[in-house]
């Protein structure tokens, strides 16, 4: 398996140690009180393992783009992103990245007194003090100028981007980034691909924002379409870093 090289995990950690873990399809950026490595392949393999099982069993699971029936006995990864596919409309595979980085961050904090875990660029992360997370968009108005600040009351919460420009991932929309903060990994993923769907011009942008913040679980949400920046729920722009 190849892995796309990430620009943005090139940043100096302010805290903690940084480090990947790679497995298959997925590739994480972790920071961690200490090096955790080892613990966080394990929960890794074990995850995609599982998941990968349910495939198997349920190709619908992987291909369908709208939500289908969940299964009786399914792996807690599946379930997590079953519900999050039933929320949103979408295909349960929308939620994966966000599921996976979940699951791993949850389990090291175990270990660990804060976690950040970087899936593709969606996001779980606990810790103590605010922080800064920037938002990259491949769009010459905001490129390098857009930053959210969470207070450690909004955490353990999922920030995830689906930006159509970038990355592997599908999408049907056209807005240049579209970010969602939620409780949930998974819910976080699905929810910013069925907003980022929605939208197709920049009228679209406010009734996207309006879905996305009645799914039960969403607790914000940012658009960027060409020149215009959208924004809803308890949510704070900050000065990048």
């Amino acid at each position: 398996m190849t892995h796309t090289r990430r620009f943005y995990r090139h940043t100096a950690p302010s805290w903690g140690t940084a480090f990947n873990v790679k497995h298959h399809a997925s590739d994480l950026h972790i920071l961690a009180d200490s090096d955790l490595h080892d613990a966080a392949y394990r929960v890794l393999v074990q995850v995609r393992e599982e998941l990968d099982g349910h495939i198997k069993e349920h190709q619908d699971f992987l291909y369908s783009l709208s939500p289908v029936d969940q299964p009786a006995d399914c792996p807690e990864i599946a379930a997590m992103m079953y519900r999050a596919s039933q929320l949103t409309g979408t295909g349960p595979m929308a939620a994966v990245a966000g599921a996976i980085a979940e699951l791993t961050g949850k389990e090291l904090l175990k270990h660990s007194s804060a976690v950040i875990v970087e899936n593709g660029g969606d996001i779980w992360l606990s810790v103590p003090d605010p922080v800064i997370i920037a938002i990259y968009a491949k769009n010459i108005y905001f490129r390098d100028n857009i930053a959210v600040r969470l207070d450690p009351r909004q955490m353990p919460c999922s920030v995830c981007t689906s930006a159509p420009k970038l990355g592997h991932s599908l999408s049907f929309g056209k807005a240049d980034s579209v970010t969602i903060i939620a409780e949930s990994g998974a819910l976080a993923d699905a929810a910013a691909t069925m907003t980022c769907n929605m939208v197709q011009e920049e009228n679209d942008m406010e009734s996207a924002l309006d879905r996305a913040l009645s799914v039960p679980g969403v607790t914000a949400g940012l658009i960027i379409f060409r020149d215009k920046l959208a924004l809803q729920g308890d949510l704070e722009l900050a000065p990048p870093r």
